[in-house]
C-alpha cells in the first residue's frame, strides 16, 4: 500500500510547451526528489556497516536506479538485488508533462498497472488494474498544491466500498509525511519527515497501527559526500538505537547540455 501511495504522491506536473530543453518545469520530479541539476539517471546502492560505522559488502538489497527524461519527468523505477536482477520494476507514461500510466512489473510480467485521469492539468482519479486488467481499486478526491503534489485521496475497493483516506504534506514539492486512515477514519499509518537546510531527509518517524499491535519506528540519516551539483553521494542510516545500519552510495548521471 505505500508503495502505491508514494507513487501517487509523487505524480508532478504541469508541462511548459515553450521551456527549453535544460530547464525544468518547477513541478518535475527531479525536483521533487529533491535533485539539483539535469539528472539523467540516479542508481542507490546499499552496503552492510559494522558497529563503528564502517562501511562493508554490498547488501544483497538493494540497488535502486531512478531514471528521468530531458524534461526531468521520472520514465522508470528498478529495485533490483544480486539474486534476481529487476526483480521489480516501474514504467511511467506522461502527456503533456502530466503522469498518465504506471506499470508494475515484477520479474518481468506485469503485475498491476495505474491509470490516471487528467484534466486542465489536475489530476481527477485513478485506477489500478491487475495483471489481467481487473479493477483492484480506484481513487478519487484527489487534492494537490500548487506543485500538483497529491495533498489528498480516497481509495476504494472493486465493489465501490471505501478503503482508506490519505493525506499527504509537503514543503514546497518536497514530501513532508502522510496519514492513511482505515474505512470508519481509524489511522492506520502515519510518517513525518524532518528535513535538514538542503532538504534532504534526516529523520522518518513512522507509526504503523494493525489490530493488535502498534508500530513506532525513527530512522535518523546522516550525510557524507555530495556531488559538484550537491546532490549527496553517501548517507547513513542510523537505527532507534542509535548505531548505524547501512550505508547508501549514489552514482548520479547527469546529461550533456
Amino acid at each position: 500500500m505505500k508503495r502505491i501511495i508514494l507513487i501517487l504522491a509523487a505524480i508532478s506536473f504541469i508541462f511548459s510547451c515553450n521551456e527549453k530543453k535544460n530547464q525544468l518545469n518547477k513541478n518535475a520530479d527531479v525536483l521533487a526528489d529533491n535533485l539539483n541539476g539535469h539528472v539523467q539517471q540516479v542508481v542507490a546502492t546499499d552496503y552492510k556497516v559494522d558497529s563503528s560505522g564502517n562501511i562493508g559488502e554490498q547488501d544483497s538489497c538493494c540497488v535502486v536506479i531512478n531514471k528521468y527524461d530531458e524534461k526531468g519527468w521520472i520514465t522508470e523505477y528498478s529495485n533490483n538485488d544480486k539474486a534476481t536482477p529487476n526483480k521489480k520494476s516501474e514504467t511511467f507514461t506522461h502527456e503533456n508533462g502530466m503522469m498518465t500510466d504506471v506499470k508494475m512489473t515484477t520479474d518481468g510480467k506485469v503485475s498491476s498497472t495505474i491509470s490516471i485521469k487528467n484534466q486542465d492539468g489536475k489530476y481527477v482519479s485513478a485506477q489500478e488494474l491487475d495483471s489481467a486488467n481487473k479493477l483492484k481499486n480506484y481513487y478519487t478526491d484527489l487534492s494537490q498544491n500548487d506543485y500538483t503534489q497529491l495533498t489528498g485521496m480516497k481509495k476504494y475497493n472493486a465493489d465501490s466500498t471505501l478503503s482508506s483516506t490519505m493525506t499527504n504534506t509537503f514543503n514546497k514539492q518536497i514530501f513532508t509525511g502522510n496519514e492513511t486512515k482505515d474505512s470508519v477514519g481509524k489511522v492506520i499509518y502515519a510518517s513525518t519527515v524532518k528535513l535538514d537546510d538542503k532538504n534532504n531527509p534526516i529523520e522518518i518517524s513512522e507509526k504503523e497501527v494493525t489490530k493488535d499491535t502498534t508500530k513506532n519506528t525513527v530512522t535518523k540519516y546522516k550525510y557524507g559526500t555530495y556531488d559538484k551539483e550537491g546532490n549527496w553521494t553517501e548517507r547513513t542510516e542510523i537505527a532507534e538505537n542509535g548505531k548505524p545500519k547501512k550505508i547508501t552510495k549514489r552514482e548520479i548521471t547527469y546529461y550533456k547540455d
